[in-house]
């Protein structure tokens, strides 16, 4: 092959862009070197056809060198001396893809591409994309989607009674098909115009903190519930005492405890940030309540290298965190509707009751500390936590005196 040359080298073309200035320069038979006002590099081929002016973007700089511009150049320019409008062409090539993908296809490329591998729980926006998204809109054409098929499904969820489900599905939806839009699919997103009005509405943040009364009711619960919710019993009891995550105690391994110092580090990479906050494990102190319910948990589960491990083996190796939702809904506790979050939200309260410091409390929850104070206050008030939480497990022994079951002064499960 014949080596094409015009106008423009190279040092040039890198020269322009370290300037920085907006140009336009031509390389010869159409090819033109474009720098935007905002920095984009670009190759462009102008050419006539039926006596209107036209361009084709080729690509950009430096993806696309100089001299694979003037190769496609070279191609394209035989294709319009044969009559044919490249630009067009291309548009027309765009709308085909987009109609002829689903969004099923879209939903899989998304996730592969957007949310797998990415995020701390992908499987969380895994089942909104087949549940809802793939369930209501899957068969569409991408092009053919309409806002009243977004308005249709969005109803559809709050209908079933969940707003904030709804929600989130909402915002998914319009991150699909942003992505959709980025991959020059469609050029207008069908769920744009939608806000959460139109959708679950407005979350307002839970305030919801059990009572004394209510802490015994709940213990009392869940001790005459039977042996087979034994488990989940200490699960609550220790999400109570502990004020961890949910996930934090059900996903966690043996490993991570420590009987003889008693103490508990939780790894970054298990923590709700997944790490990225300076990449810092969590060190929770256990008080005698605590080792005795770990203790019991550790007989329980048989050898397991997990706290909570997996009824059916071969599935997963752990509980899932949403169990203990399943579990909270079969007993009959009698109280007003409450979620597993609430019990971490219930322990802070009833550590500012017991008059623990504010600083020192929100470091119980591995919260950061507010301002400044978290970047200057390195320490990690271990010995402070630790009395704080002798506090709390001696108002959790008072207030689960009147259940079926207690614990001794050493921390020992009895029978009553």
């Amino acid at each position: 092959m014949a080596r094409m040359t015009g106008v423009l080298t190279d040092i040039q073309v890198r020269h322009w862009i370290k300037a920085g200035a907006p140009v336009a320069k031509s390389d010869g038979a159409g090819l033109t070197f474009t720098l935007s006002s905002t920095g984009t590099a670009s190759w462009v081929l102008r050419y006539r056809i039926g006596g209107k002016q036209k361009e084709l973007t080729l690509g950009n700089y430096p993806d696309m060198t100089l001299a694979k511009a003037r190769q496609l150049a070279s191609v394209e320019r035989v294709a319009v001396q044969q009559g044919v409008d490249v630009a067009q062409a291309k548009q027309e090539q765009k709308v085909a893809l987009s109609a002829a993908g689903s969004v099923k296809e879209l939903c899989e490329e998304y996730f592969e591409r957007m949310v797998k591998g990415r995020i701390k729980r992908p499987d969380l926006v895994k089942d909104m994309l087949d549940k809802d998204i793939v369930c209501m809109l899957g068969k569409f054409r991408i092009a053919d989607v309409k806002p009243v098929d977004v308005d249709r499904m969005v109803a559809g969820i709050v209908r079933r009674g969940s707003p904030v489900m709804a929600n989130r599905v909402l915002t998914t939806t319009k991150s699909v098909f942003d992505y959709a839009i980025r991959r020059h699919w469609i050029e207008h997103n069908p769920a744009a115009a939608f806000t959460r009005r139109d959708a679950g509405g407005e979350e307002v943040p839970r305030r919801r903190a059990l009572e004394d009364t209510e802490i015994t009711l709940l213990l009392k619960a869940f001790n005459v519930a039977g042996p087979v919710f034994r488990p989940y019993a200490l699960a609550v009891r220790l999400l109570l005492l502990t004020a961890v995550r949910r996930s934090e105690l059900v996903l966690a391994p043996w490993s991570e405890f420590d009987f003889e110092r008693a103490l508990w580090v939780i790894s970054s990479v298990r923590q709700k940030t997944g790490g990225k906050s300076g990449g810092q494990d969590f060190t929770v102190p256990l008080t005698p309540l605590a080792l005795a319910w770990l203790k019991e948990l550790k007989m329980i589960s048989c050898g397991s290298d997990y706290v909570f491990p997996a009824k059916r083996r071969g599935v997963r190796v752990t509980l899932a965190p949403e169990t203990l939702n399943w579990a909270l809904a079969q007993i009959d506790h009698g109280l007003e509707h409450f979620t597993i979050h609430d019990l971490r939200r219930t322990a802070r309260t009833h550590l500012a009751m017991l008059g623990v410091k504010p600083h020192i409390a929100e470091r119980c929850l591995n919260h950061r500390l507010p301002g400044i104070n978290d970047i200057y206050d390195r320490h990690d008030y271990l010995d402070e936590r630790r009395d704080a939480m002798l506090l709390w497990d001696g108002k959790l022994r008072a207030l689960d005196a009147a259940s079926p079951v207690q614990c001794d002064a050493q921390g020992a499960t009895v029978t009553v």
